[in-house]
């Protein structure tokens, strides 16, 4: 039921700013009324308390002021009536996005160093640096990013204000964001590898490939220098995928046969192959396909590369391979079976 309340708040109160956007004023009135109604008719105070936010920010985006600080004032007393203290949180989280869209950034930023639980203190103060980028006030974001203790949450940060900075054409403040991000990602120990990559690929995104290739290159040291196998197998795991995603194949064929756990290399070259084919490298990705050890994993990746070859009109080929990929998956399946029949046995 709480669902369904919500649901329909939601409705009343974005038709009532689609309608006041287009001047439609008096029926505006009626349907944020509505709303207004509607949103207090959720039963969980909480999810109330959240909906609340949202018509706050309704009335602004609908230019209607003095209604949506009216609602910002109530809300924090409606916060300090929940329980248990992981709602209350939840709720002034949510308060701090919604002030910080409406403008309203000092009383947003005393909303959030109230917070006492660290990944609700996060949340706001991530909302709060999004809604400055967005209104343009650049160094007062990086100044609440920088305060940000979740190292990875810092960094998606400085990489958001950094594209902001590059779309506006200021490169040498856009370098300095990129310079901030790679440091603070470079402090996360292993996990520096994950937030590394993040930084990796907006430098690409943005058109800076010699920066992203530096930063790569150490993020490659990094992954392959981890002495912990836990660690270092799943950072080459995250970035073989990434350097995948990235086009950069040989790079991630690398990567992939560096890995020591048994059946994650086939299944990374496999993906491998599949991006390959998708790009039309249609004779790196057969090779690649066969030189695959594990039959399951070397019948998918032939399945890839005869699907393209399909696409491409290439019937004869592709039949070809896609018989051999049929094959090679049944005898991996029959495998699989006789493997199973024998553990129960």
């Amino acid at each position: 039921m709480n669902f369904v309340e919500t649901r329909r708040a939601q409705e009343l109160r974005d038709r009532a700013v689609e309608l006041a956007i287009a001047g439609r004023d008096s029926e505006a009135s009626a349907v944020f009324a509505e709303a207004t109604t509607a949103t207090r008719s959720i039963l969980q105070m909480s999810s109330r308390a959240i909906a609340l936010c949202e018509l706050a920010t309704a009335f602004h985006r609908a230019n209607r002021h003095e209604e949506a600080k009216a609602l910002f004032a109530e809300i924090p007393q409606i916060a300090q009536s929940l329980w248990p203290a992981s709602s209350q949180e939840n709720v002034l989280s949510e308060l701090v996005g919604a002030l910080a869209q409406a403008g309203e950034f000092v009383e947003a930023a005393s909303v959030a160093a109230s917070l006492k639980g660290e990944g609700e203190r996060v949340k706001a103060l991530r909302s709060l640096a999004t809604a400055l980028t967005q209104a343009g006030k650049f160094e007062e974001a990086a100044n609440v990013i920088r305060s940000i203790t979740k190292g990875s949450e810092r960094v998606r940060g400085f990489l958001e204000l950094a594209v902001a900075l590059e779309s506006c054409d200021r490169p040498d403040q856009a370098s300095a964001m990129f310079t901030e991000a790679t440091s603070a990602a470079r402090s996360l120990k292993f996990l520096s590898v994950y937030s590394l990559l993040e930084v990796v690929k907006t430098l690409e995104q943005v058109n800076r490939p010699k920066e992203a290739d530096a930063v790569l290159t150490e993020t490659k040291a990094i992954a392959y220098s981890l002495g912990d196998e836990v660690d270092r197998e799943n950072s080459l795991n995250h970035l073989a995928k990434a350097l995948t995603q990235l086009g950069r194949f040989s790079d991630a064929v690398e990567a992939a046969r560096s890995m020591r756990y048994p059946s994650w290399p086939e299944k990374a070259l496999s993906e491998i192959v599949a991006a390959q084919a998708r790009s039309g490298q249609l004779s790196e990705a057969t090779a690649l396909a066969y030189s695959i050890r594990v039959d399951g994993y070397r019948g998918e990746a032939l399945n890839h590369v005869g699907a393209a070859l399909k696409l491409a009109n290439r019937d004869a080929e592709a039949s070809a391979i896609l018989a051999e990929a049929e094959a090679t998956l049944k005898a991996a399946w029959k495998a699989r079976a006789e493997a199973l029949a024998d553990e129960f046995d």
